[in-house]
């Protein structure tokens, strides 16, 4: 088998990814390298175990890091005026107050940040729920430990080009005082917000869930770039991550074609999908 193609089997099957997509950046990298020292090249990558040095160096060019807070308007508009307060309220009912939030593929961060500033808001505007001490919990997690590094910092500035802060809507701005009221150029996450936020390592594709009773999972453009058994294989470790009527949020070109075990929730802009019983 030729090595780029060899290459393309290992990226799907270790990471899901669709040879249609990793194939220009795979031979790109083959003809950095040196024509003599090639193959054995590719072959002790081949024989790397997937958390070794060698073969995370290698994918990090293959995954896609493009986030910013408060991404997708729409859709976070939805989240806080329909999705969020009635999880919350089914908790409540059950006299369980604790939430949680799995940020699939979360990459720098700015998405598990943004759920958590958005479930505090949302406990707050709760009279019934500001009553009570929650147990909140969002987990981030990316197949790179690179950009993992740069979530668990916290820390966010305004750069020149496509920052963190390019797309923050109006209803948003209040959480980030230093950057729209006094022009400052970084916006730190505060000590409460860095105590309700955990970041981890995981293959999406591959590895269990980090958490289980989740009550909304993110996993936003994210399925478009995996083939059919690597999306399936995702969505089953997210709808056993989730809690009975938990809902799960897709990207909006991301789609769900097998929706067995799933009602679709939507606003004509935003889809999110509740999981409901599997029919018999």
């Amino acid at each position: 088998m030729p090595l780029e193609e060899q290459l393309a089997a290992a990226l799907l099957e270790r990471v899901g990814m669709r040879a249609d997509i990793t194939a220009s950046k795979i031979r790109a990298l083959l003809e950095k390298a040196p024509d003599a020292s090639r193959a054995s090249w590719v072959g002790h990558l081949l024989a790397s175990p997937p958390n070794s040095v060698e073969w995370q160096q290698f994918i990090e060019p293959f995954l896609i890091h493009e986030t910013y807070l408060f991404r997708h308007e729409n859709q976070l508009e939805f989240l806080v005026n329909k999705i969020l307060p009635d999880l919350i309220a089914e908790r409540m009912q059950v006299g369980r107050y604790e939430f949680r939030i799995w940020c699939a593929a979360c990459s720098s961060g700015e998405e598990a940040y943004t759920a958590a500033l958005l479930l505090r808001d949302a406990l707050k505007q709760s009279r019934e729920a500001a009553k009570h001490d929650w147990r909140l919990s969002v987990i981030g997690t990316d197949l790179s430990a690179e950009i993992l590094l740069k979530a668990k910092k916290g820390e966010y500035s305004v750069n020149a080009g496509l920052n963190s802060f390019r797309d923050v809507p109006a209803f948003a701005r209040h959480h980030f005082p230093e950057i729209f009221e006094r022009s400052e150029k970084t916006w730190v996450a505060d000590d409460a917000l860095r105590r309700i936020l955990t970041f981890q390592q995981r293959n999406l594709v591959s590895d269990q869930a980090p958490v289980s009773d989740v009550d909304l999972v993110m996993c936003r453009n994210v399925l478009i770039y995996l083939d059919a058994p690597s999306v399936q294989k995702a969505l089953t470790s997210i709808r056993g991550a989730l809690r009975a009527g938990g809902v799960m949020v897709l990207g909006p070109a991301d789609m769900l074609k097998n929706q067995e075990g799933w009602e679709l929730l939507t606003n004509h802009k935003a889809m999110f999908w509740k999981k409901t019983a599997l029919p018999r």
